[in-house]
């Protein structure tokens, strides 16, 4: 034990040179051997000890200290004292007083080494290098180096003055401060104002259109941001999935739609021609303006362009299969053209044209060629609607069997094939019609009587139908119409003439119109073409006429229909005599004749005095009994 103390302590003598100081690592262990632990030494403690006499002299020989060494050993060896003063008498306190002894030495290290961890982060913010030799390896990795610091403070004297501006000083700056975050206030107000009124003029809007029947929903996969879908589900995927449009909110609160949707609309148009002149159009909508659109009307620009993309794009796939009708394609028109059958018919074209670009052609109601052209647009319209309704109710009806068959083809939907009825219908109607006025004004040069029954463009079966889904099936059927010519004779018993007109090119089974002839005798004639019509029509007009002239002969004269002859039966060795009637149309001629004399009646030409009946008179000579 005295020589672990003797090993501790630092006896070495006190310098004879001041000029040296010892190292500190010296002088702080000397200190605390001598003075014991740093808290128990402080001014008043040394002012005393200086002032006590022998309070600093040292022992007189290592010998004593070597005897109290002695001493104490002998009495660890005989037992030593616990804290509370008793010796221990048994093995259990022995160890007990053991423990206590050892709990304090080491809540003493740790005192000690959380001193120098303190002493050393304070000194590395100056000496790193040294700092850091001391420092515990804990401390190292918990605290950066350099953190703590100490610093000399010198009290400086009161200033009043410096004080005061100080005062003054903090106090603008308060002031400064509270006016900052008035200002901050306001602005936020006025902010909270501008975006009351923002979001009050965008759900303004958008409860609008919802009262206008558009549907605003939710954007998939987008919950904050609202939209309107303005498409049609049934309608064909590459259009339904652009039926939807996001509501954009401007600075302003306006609200605007995606993409600029409904800005440039587009509309299908047909045009009628005749050679390079154009003779009629359809309606085409106004065109809108940026700066006075709603966002109502600009939703319906958008429904009403998609509407006839779509359309535009089924009757493109439709028109690849109706070459052999006349369709055909020329650029980005689609044409039904059939001049190759009517000499003297309009060309229709087709096509999606955008609104700002539409060359300025003026729609004009009165114009029958215009109403044409407006009907066929709307029938085409109403014909994709019904396709629409058609998808829906095979939707919702019973699936068909499930089979491993998979069939990808997209069927063609039935819109041109209607419409080419409906024009090749009107078409024939207006030539047939044509010609019952040429007929009629033929055979009034020759002063006779004719009344004529015009064909009417009428709809198919009931035309007092009121819902729309019944209408589109009347397009879906045959077209009929009637005209009626009715010669007057001299004396009763008129001959008519009528002509039934029956167009069908909605479906396989039939193309083109088919014309019946029927004559009062019910003698009837079917025909495919207008030539042929116009040919029959001629000989059975000048038959009726020839027909006629029996009421002003006698009994020996024979009426021949086929030939619109009359021949008199005469005795043996007379010569023969007969009168027939020919009707040209072509070249607008009525000829009445014998074998002796010839009247003939053009329009617009040279023509014989006599009329019609007078002619007769004259080449009949005088009536006789029958």
């Amino acid at each position: 034990m005295a020589s672990t103390a003797a090993e501790s302590l630092s006896i070495q003598p006190w310098a004879r040179t001041g000029g040296e100081d010892g190292a500190l690592m010296d002088i702080l262990a000397r200190a605390n051997f001598e003075r014991g632990h740093f808290r128990d030494i402080s001014e008043a403690t040394l002012q005393e000890e200086l002032a006590t006499d022998g309070a600093l002299e040292l022992s007189e020989s290592e010998d004593d200290d070597e005897e109290e060494e002695e001493e104490e050993e002998k009495e660890v060896e005989a037992g030593a004292v616990s804290s509370d003063g008793v010796r221990p008498t048994t093995r259990e306190e022995l160890y007990k007083a053991k423990y206590e002894m050892l709990g304090k030495v080491r809540a003493a290290e740790q005192e000690i080494l959380m001193a120098l961890d303190f002493v050393s982060l304070l000194v590395s913010k100056d000496v790193p290098k040294q700092g850091a030799s001391t420092m515990s390896p804990f401390l190292k990795q918990a605290v950066p180096m350099g953190t703590l610091g100490t610093d000399l403070w010198q009290r400086m004297p009161a200033d009043k003055a410096r004080e005061a501006q100080d005062e003054l000083l903090a106090t603008e700056v308060k002031m400064e401060g509270l006016q900052q975050s008035a200002d901050n206030l306001l602005g936020a107000a006025n902010r909270l104002r501008d975006n009351v009124q923002k979001e009050t003029e965008y759900w303004n809007q958008v409860l609008s259109i919802s009262e206008e029947g558009w549907n605003v929903c939710r954007i998939p996969g987008q919950p904050n941001r609202l939209a309107v879908r303005f498409g049609f589900s049934e309608s064909s995927p590459e259009f339904s999935r652009r039926g939807m449009a996001a509501l954009i909110s401007t600075s302003d609160g306006k609200i605007t739609l995606e993409r600029g949707v409904g800005s440039k609309p587009k509309s299908l148009r047909v045009v009628m021609r005749k050679g390079s002149r154009i003779v009629g159009t359809s309606k085409l909508p106004d065109s809108p303006d940026a700066d006075d659109t709603t966002l109502a009307a600009r939703i319906r620009y958008a429904r009403d362009s998609l509407y006839d993309e779509e359309l535009y794009h089924e009757m493109l796939r439709e028109s690849r299969t109706l070459t052999s009708l006349g369709v055909h394609m020329s650029g980005s028109e689609i044409h039904f053209n059939r001049q190759a059958e009517l000499d003297d018919s309009f060309d229709i074209s087709m096509d999606l044209i955008a609104l700002d670009e539409a060359p300025d052609i003026q729609y004009d109601p009165s114009s029958p060629q215009d109403r044409l052209a407006q009907m066929t647009v709307l029938a085409a319209r109403l014909l994709l609607s019904q396709a629409h309704r058609d998808r829906l109710k095979k939707r919702s009806g019973v699936p068909p069997p499930m089979s491993d068959k998979r069939n990808d083809s997209k069927p063609l939907l039935p819109i041109l094939r209607p419409l080419l009825s409906l024009v090749m219908h009107h078409r024939t109607v207006e030539r047939l019609n044509a010609y019952l006025d040429l007929v009629a004004s033929i055979v009034k040069t020759a002063k006779c009587e004719l009344e004529t029954q015009h064909a009417r463009f009428e709809l198919p079966q009931d035309a007092q139908s009121s819902t729309t889904e019944s209408l589109i099936s009347m397009l879906m059927q045959t077209w009929t119409s009637h005209v009626q010519l009715t010669v007057k004779n001299c004396e009763g018993g008129d001959e008519s003439m009528t002509s039934t007109i029956e167009t069908s090119l909605a479906n396989n089974s039939s193309f083109g119109s088919a014309i019946t002839l029927a004559s009062s005798d019910a003698d009837k004639h079917h025909f495919d073409d207008h030539e042929g019509l116009i040919g029959a029509a001629d000989a059975k007009v000048a038959s009726n006429l020839a027909r006629g002239l029996l009421a002003v002969t006698d009994k020996h004269w024979v009426f021949e229909e086929t030939e619109a002859l009359l021949v008199k039966d005469t005795a043996a060795g007379e010569k023969s005599e007969a009168i027939w009637v020919a009707l040209d149309s072509e070249s607008k001629t009525l000829t009445l004749q014998s074998l002796k004399k010839k009247f003939f009646w053009t329009l617009g030409g040279e023509q014989s005095q006599e009329s019609f009946a007078e002619a007769a008179a004259e080449l009949l000579g005088p009536r006789k009994g029958r």
